[in-house]
């Protein structure tokens, strides 16, 4: 079984994706109720969904991705079940890596050790201005 498996496993890696995110309210990109398909783009004066994660768009006008990202700052949201469960491979000294594509830092909100989450897109934790 795969209790069985992970019980006597080390060094475990695990592959997030913005699925692990979705119950705790924060929307994946691509699905019926994801972002790109319920983003009032127009208002915030965008020609399309994806401009608001554009460089260029950001460069130009940062103003509608920082709108979208305050909802997502660190403590603003709860960890899901699943990041709770990342964080007790970590406390069992069983999770090697966590890679992850989401910016909301709900793994380390968990309990993962910093050193243990490489995020692919950067987090909002680190974030710092483009000047």
């Amino acid at each position: 079984s795969i209790s069985n498996i992970l019980v006597a496993s080390e060094n475990i890696v695990v592959l997030a994706g913005a699925g692990i995110s979705v119950s705790c309210g924060i929307p994946d990109f691509r699905s019926e109720k994801g972002l790109y398909n319920t983003l009032n783009y127009q208002e915030l004066g965008l020609t399309s969904p994806e401009d608001l994660f554009d460089i260029t768009t950001f460069h130009t006008n940062p103003r509608p991705f920082f709108k979208f990202a305050h909802t997502l700052y660190p403590g603003t949201i709860e960890p899901s079940p699943s990041h709770a469960f990342l964080s007790h491979l970590d406390v069992q000294h069983k999770l090697l890596r966590v890679y992850t594509q989401n910016i909301d830092t709900l793994e380390e909100s968990a309990g993962v050790r910093v050193d243990k989450v490489v995020y692919a897109h950067g987090s909002l934790r680190d974030a710092t201005c483009c000047k």
